[in-house]
């Protein structure tokens, strides 16, 4: 496996090694979430699964409306239709994936995917049988140089003889250029990527979404790849371009689990208090009643409205226009408990 080989030898840079401290250092730092910071904080591990699915059935395109999203994702309604049951299968992939990966520890192969792909878009979808041939290589079957990669890859991680990032994006770089299925291998590499990093430890994606991170920066990333792999039919790659892609994808991912935590509110609250939560912690500064009802699909208008009218007779709030257009102004930053005078006389001076 060449370009496993080659990390033997390989010195990491200098920054690309202060990133990976600093991912390291906030890894151990909310390794501690799952007992004593879990009841000072308030992180909702159902809704990043929720988050995820909403993502990645968007990614694929399934023809779904929001209403009934809403319900087969938040609520487990019964799927109806084949794309609805697509849904379903989805949220149940990734709760498996997590489950394996972050708990478990179990390994991936090929067939493993391959079943990921079929839950989705049916048996259609097949391992490439075609032969893999690199520039002064024996032949092989391309199955057989995905599993060998697989194998090496875990390996090599339970060895702790690779830094476990480094090696990841290595392996997921060799992935996207085996192509190891008939179709749908961008979906593979993105799904087994997200594997990889929860089999590193990057606990921050079992409380932030993976896939609306990772959506919003594909072109880039895969920009990354694609340039990395200029020179891989002679057996080499560069990873350094993808590398730093993913250190600040994990990186941004830890800022997002800063951001999220917010204190309990306990056991006696009622869902006008978590909508007043969401306003005052996760909604940037001017916001619409719509971005409230998409973070809590599962709470009604009426409640909504209600806790934004409670807000604002608190002067934590004001708004800005009337009917369904109208936004809302955050005058009260609990994060800094006071009031943001300077932003609130600027709107007013608009």
């Amino acid at each position: 496996m060449g370009n496993f080989d080659y990390l033997s030898n390989y010195v990491i840079p200098s920054d690309i090694l202060l990133n990976l401290l600093n991912i390291y250092k906030q890894i151990g730092k909310y390794e501690a979430l799952d007992n004593d910071n879990i009841n000072k904080y308030s992180v909702n591990i159902t809704k990043s699964i929720e988050d995820d699915t909403f993502a990645l059935v968007e990614y694929i395109g399934v023809r779904v409306s929001f209403e009934r999203l809403r319900l087969i994702i938040t609520k487990d309604f019964l799927p109806k239709n084949k794309e609805e049951v697509k849904v379903a299968a989805v949220k149940k992939m990734l709760i498996s994936m997590r489950e394996n990966a972050l708990k478990d520890k179990l390994p991936i192969n090929s067939v493993d995917i391959l079943d990921l792909l079929k839950k989705i878009y049916g048996s259609s979808v097949k391992l490439n049988v075609n032969d893999f041939i690199l520039h002064g290589n024996s032949k092989k079957t391309v199955r057989y140089k995905f599993n060998t990669l697989l194998d090496s890859y875990d390996e090599l991680l339970k060895s702790k003889k690779q830094e476990p990032i480094v090696l990841s994006s290595v392996a997921v770089m060799e992935m996207y250029n085996i192509k190891p299925y008939s179709e749908y291998n961008e979906l593979a590499v993105i799904l087994t990527y997200y594997y990889f990093l929860l089999k590193c430890g990057v606990l921050s994606f079992k409380y932030v979404s993976f896939f609306k991170l990772f959506l919003n920066r594909k072109d880039d990333i895969f920009n990354e790849i694609i340039k990395g792999s200029i020179n891989y039919d002679l057996g080499t790659l560069f990873f350094s371009g993808f590398l730093k892609k993913t250190l600040e994808l994990i990186t941004e991912s830890f800022k997002q689990l800063e951001n999220d935590q917010k204190p309990d509110l306990g056991p006696k609250a009622n869902k006008g208090d978590y909508i007043k939560n969401t306003i005052l912690y996760d909604v940037p500064d001017l916001f619409t009643k719509e971005d409230i009802a998409k973070i809590h699909p599962n709470i009604s208008p009426s409640t909504i409205v209600r806790a934004l009218n409670e807000l604002h007779d608190l002067n934590y709030i004001m708004p800005l226009g009337t009917g369904r257009s109208a936004k809302w102004k955050r005058l009260f930053n609990p994060k800094e408990e006071k009031i943001i005078k300077n932003e609130v006389q600027d709107e007013n001076n608009n």
